[in-house]
């Protein structure tokens, strides 16, 4: 009889063990390990490492830049020194990012909706939000 009950405190201890081990499975993933895209935008400074238009390369037309996007949708371009201002905004229902530096070159070419392809802690990657101007952007973490 000592055996059984032993036996059975035994079956009755395992099963709760196992049963207090199961994973939860309506937990849904945290929005650390997918941030949005304003998330990642707003943490540190960018740069251009990629600007394609065209079937051209015009990366080179933005060395220097440093795009700061503030949480408030501003942003600031500043090379040597000298600083435009502009806002930026995000619509995620057509998940496209808007930019507005105005219409002073090169800047003015960044000034338009994109469609956000990809998006990492280190590199955003945007194309023209319309196909036929055949644009791609890349902003690379500062």
């Amino acid at each position: 009889m000592k055996t059984k009950t032993t036996l059975l405190l035994m079956l009755i201890a395992g099963t709760l063990f196992f049963s207090s081990c199961k994973k939860d499975d309506n937990t849904s993933p945290s929005s650390s390990n997918n941030p949005t895209l304003s998330t990642l935008i707003t943490s540190g400074s960018w740069r251009v490492s990629y600007f394609h238009e065209c079937s051209d390369d015009h990366t080179s037309n933005f060395t220097g830049y440093i795009f700061q996007f503030n949480s408030n949708s501003t942003l600031s371009a500043v090379v040597s020194g000298s600083t435009t201002n502009g806002t930026w905004s995000m619509d995620d229902s057509n998940n496209e990012f808007h930019i507005d530096l105005g219409n002073i070159a090169p800047l003015k070419d960044l000034s338009h909706g994109w469609t956000v392809i990809s998006k990492t802690s280190t590199e955003i990657v945007l194309r023209d939000d319309n196909a036929t101007h055949n644009e791609e952007l890349h902003f690379t973490k500062n």
